[in-house]
C-alpha cells in the first residue's frame, strides 16, 4: 500500500486544490464584470458559476497533464469528466471558495462597484 510522506501529501493537496480555486476565481471575476446589479439571486448565480468554474478548472488541469494531447484523447477526457460527476462536490466547493475570495478582493481591495 502506498504511504506517502508529509511533503508528498502536501504537494498532492496543492496540485488538486489550486486549479479549482483558480477556476472559481476566474468565474467569480467574470460574473462581476457581466452583472451590475446585486441582489440575492445574483449572489447565488455568482456562487453557482464559481462552482462550475471549480469543476472546469480541474478538467482543464487534467487536460494539461495529458501525455498524448491528440484531439481524441482530449475529447475523451472532457466527456469522461462530465459524465462521471462523482467527484463534483469537492471541486465545486473549492470553486465557490475561490469565487468568494475573488469577489471579496475585487470589491474591497480594488474598490470594484457592482
Amino acid at each position: 500500500m502506498w504511504e506517502p510522506d508529509n511533503q508528498t501529501l502536501l504537494m498532492l493537496f496543492i496540485t488538486l486544490i489550486t486549479p479549482c480555486l483558480l477556476g472559481g476565481a476566474i468565474a467569480g471575476i467574470a460574473t462581476l464584470i457581466i452583472t451590475r446589479k446585486t441582489n440575492f439571486y445574483i449572489k447565488i448565480f455568482r456562487l453557482l458559476i464559481g462552482a462550475i468554474g471549480g469543476h472546469e478548472g480541474l478538467v482543464i488541469w487534467g487536460i494539461s497533464n495529458l501525455k498524448d494531447k491528440s484531439p481524441n484523447k482530449i475529447l475523451k477526457v472532457i466527456i469522461y469528466a462530465h459524465q462521471n460527476l462523482t467527484g463534483f462536490l469537492i471541486p465545486s466547493i473549492l470553486g465557490v471558495i475561490g469565487a468568494s475570495i475573488a469577489i471579496f478582493m475585487m470589491r474591497k481591495v480594488f474598490r470594484w462597484r457592482s
